[in-house]
C-alpha cells in the first residue's frame, strides 16, 4: 500500500504528462510498480513492457540503477516525456524511438460529435475484418486485435447495406485509438463521432480520455482539436528495436 502511495503521488507531480501511467494503474494492468521521489515506473501485467517518468532526472537514475538490468535492455519501454531517453537509454541501451503528441481532456469538456450512421459494440466476429482494414493492423498482429476486442470498448459505424464503415477500439494501455474510416465514408463526419462515442464509454467505465498520436498524423490531430482536447507540453516516447 505504501509503494502505491508513493507511486501515485510522483504521477502527481504532472498528472496529464503521466496520464497512461495513472491509467495503467486504474486498468490494474501490472505486475509491479516502483517508485524513487519524483520518478515512478511501472512493469505491465504481461511485463511485456516497462513505462517510466520522473520530474528530475536524478531520480530517474537512481530508479533505474535499481532495477532490474537485464529486464531494462530486452523490454520495449514507454517514457512519458521524451526529454528523459537519454537517461533511459544509460541503461536500456540505444532503441528505436517513435514519438508521440499525448491529447487528454475530461470528457464532460469535449465538444459532442454526431455522424448519421448508427453505432454498435465491435465483436470478436468483427476481427478479421479489422486486421484487415486497420492500417496497423499487420504490424500490431491478429492476436493484439481479439485482445482489445475482448477488453472493449470498441465501436463500428455501420453503412445501410449493414457493412462497417469505420471503427474505433482502445490500446492496451487505456489510449483511445485504432480509428480507421474506410475511404468511401471518410469526410462524413464518422471518425470524430466515433472518438467522441467511445470517449463517452471510457468516462462510464471511469477511465481518463486521452490518446497518443503519431507526429505528422494532421488528420487524427485534427479531429482531436475539433474536438476540445488538450494537447500536453510533452512528446511521449516508445523505445522499441
Amino acid at each position: 500500500m505504501m509503494e502505491r502511495t508513493h507511486f501515485l503521488a510522483a504521477l502527481a507531480k504532472d498528472p496529464l504528462q503521466n496520464m497512461a501511467m495513472v491509467q495503467m494503474e486504474r486498468l490494474k494492468n501490472f505486475s509491479r510498480i516502483v517508485s524513487h521521489g519524483t520518478a515512478a515506473a511501472l512493469i505491465s501485467k504481461d511485463e511485456a513492457l516497462i513505462m517510466v517518468t520522473a520530474m528530475e532526472e536524478t531520480d530517474l537514475t537512481v530508479l533505474l540503477s535499481q532495477m532490474d538490468q537485464e529486464q531494462l535492455k530486452r523490454t520495449v519501454i514507454y517514457v512519458a516525456k521524451l526529454s528523459l531517453k537519454p537517461i533511459v537509454e544509460q541503461f536500456a541501451g540505444k532503441r528505436h524511438t517513435d514519438g508521440y503528441l499525448q491529447f487528454t481532456s475530461p470528457f464532460d469538456a469535449l465538444t459532442p460529435m454526431t455522424c448519421p450512421l448508427p453505432f454498435y459494440n465491435i465483436t470478436i466476429e468483427d476481427a478479421p475484418f479489422i486486421y484487415a482494414h486497420y492500417g496497423k493492423g499487420k504490424e500490431l498482429g491478429y492476436e493484439y486485435i481479439l485482445s482489445r476486442i475482448q477488453d472493449g470498448p470498441g465501436l463500428k459505424a455501420v453503412a445501410e447495406d449493414g457493412s462497417i464503415a469505420g471503427f474505433i477500439l482502445t490500446h492496451e494501455e487505456g489510449s483511445l485509438g485504432m480509428l480507421e474510416v474506410l475511404p468511401k465514408y471518410r469526410g462524413k463526419g464518422i471518425g470524430p463521432a466515433l472518438e467522441y462515442a467511445i470517449a463517452k464509454e471510457m468516462d462510464k467505465r471511469g477511465l481518463l480520455v486521452y490518446s497518443n498520436v503519431v507526429e505528422g498524423n494532421l488528420n487524427s490531430i485534427r479531429i482531436h482539436q475539433k474536438l476540445g482536447f488538450t494537447l500536453c507540453k510533452e512528446t511521449v516516447a516508445w523505445l522499441d528495436w
